[in-house]
């Protein structure tokens, strides 16, 4: 058709069309035992509409991904659930709301994932999802983290937003909501010094946008929805089932350009979101514990590995091939510098700078008796630059202000 006889009325359809695919996919993953794979299988091999047509019609054998997916016990309860359902009126809820519905093969959908090696076929975000020209890091751990891992995974998560790099995190408890608090600390309030556009933070949840889960993390979630974007491939309304954090860790793994796990058990959800990037060719970086410490079993055999260790910014910037800044990049203003100290209490926040210690280990450090280095520790609790933990001991606040420059 030449562009002198084209009219708008003529593209209408086209834009039906492309509504009631997105109506469809979002109807089918309302439906429990419809999966992100069987999603995509209905998308690529029939047709989202013509999925839809076959289970509302009680007609399943005419989808062949529905036929394998949903087994003949389970096929009434699926059917009756999509006759409640209008797809249409569903849609215009989501835009209403002001939830994007994002097709594969559409304009809006993330192009990273676009060749991924498992796309989901339709998300729903808050905002746009960045491009691949900006830059994206994940940082992901465990939920049990330490209060030295979290400390660095929110000054990690504020460097790297200062620095223009967009923070992907699962917004867990523990180090992913950690390094998204720092990403928010950065974008709340003014940088020291002026660095260009900081990165927006990206979401990635397990739940419907509409429910913050965990229901700790309800303002964090806000707030990321806020400054940058939030993420789901599960439909508004739904609560997380179990699968769905494996399946998200791809997701994560997918829009980043490096994935970073701070603390991480020997096995655990970090570390299947740092296998889904190793599949996808994702650059995995770790940042190192003590040999003995639980929550850095994890990343110290991802180091064995050959994972690059991770110290500061610096090492992640490095590994995305950018320049590295003459100066930290901060959220905040600098703070001043902490009093000196007595030389004990120094020499033991120096040791536990490098991670978790117990008593008899700060002991060995302090080269004095028992009693001397308890009281140097009571005194450190006591004004808040050390916390005991399990039986460990640990620091309370960022190394750049235990060190007292």
């Amino acid at each position: 058709m030449s562009p002198a006889a084209w009219s708008p009325a003529e593209a209408a359809p086209s834009r039906a069309r492309l509504d009631e695919e997105a109506a469809s996919l979002v109807a089918l993953a309302m439906i429990d035992g419809i999966g992100p794979r069987c999603l995509e299988q209905c998308q690529e091999q029939v047709g989202a509409g013509r999925a839809w047509e076959a289970l509302v019609g009680g007609d399943v054998q005419r989808c062949e991904p529905l036929a394998r997916r949903l087994h003949a016990d389970a096929r009434p309860a699926a059917v009756r659930a999509a006759r409640e359902i209008d797809p249409a009126t569903v849609l215009a809820e989501y835009r209403d709301r002001g939830i994007r519905v994002l097709v594969r093969g559409r304009r809006g959908y993330p192009t990273r994932l676009v060749a991924d090696l498992e796309p989901p076929a339709v998300l729903f975000t808050t905002g746009p999802v960045p491009e691949p020209q900006v830059p994206t890091v994940a940082i992901v751990g465990t939920r049990n983290a330490t209060t030295l891992g979290r400390t660095f995974a929110r000054r990690l998560g504020a460097d790297l937003t200062a620095a223009g790099i967009c923070v992907v995190s699962g917004l867990a408890l523990g180090i992913d909501g950690a390094a998204h608090r720092g990403a928010v600390d950065v974008l709340a309030g003014p940088l020291e010094h002026e660095r260009g556009i900081p990165g927006a933070p990206v979401g990635v949840v397990a739940a419907g946008l509409d429910i913050a889960y965990p229901a700790r993390h309800e303002r964090l979630h806000r707030e990321v929805a806020l400054h940058g974007t939030l993420v789901s491939e599960t439909p508004l309304g739904s609560r997380p089932n179990a699968w769905r954090f494996p399946a998200r860790n791809r997701i994560i793994a997918g829009l980043s350009d490096a994935v970073v796990v701070v603390e991480s058990r020997a096995a655990g959800g970090s570390m299947l979101t740092a296998d889904e990037a190793l599949e996808r060719g994702v650059p995995v970086l770790a940042v190192p514990g003590h040999p003995s410490a639980p929550a850095a079993a994890g990343t110290n055999a991802l180091i064995t590995d050959g994972a690059k260790l991770v110290r500061d910014v610096d090492d992640v910037l490095g590994e995305l091939g950018l320049a590295l800044p003459s100066e930290r990049p901060v959220g905040r203003a600098a703070e001043p510098s902490a009093p000196p100290r007595p030389a004990l209490e120094q020499l033991l926040l120096d040791a536990l700078g490098a991670g978790p210690l117990a008593l008899a280990e700060l002991v060995a450090v302090g080269g004095t008796g028992v009693d001397e280095v308890s009281a140097a520790l009571t005194a450190l609790e006591l004004s808040g630059h050390v916390v005991a933990n399990g039986g460990w001991y640990e620091p309370a606040l960022p190394v750049e202000r235990m060190v007292g420059r």
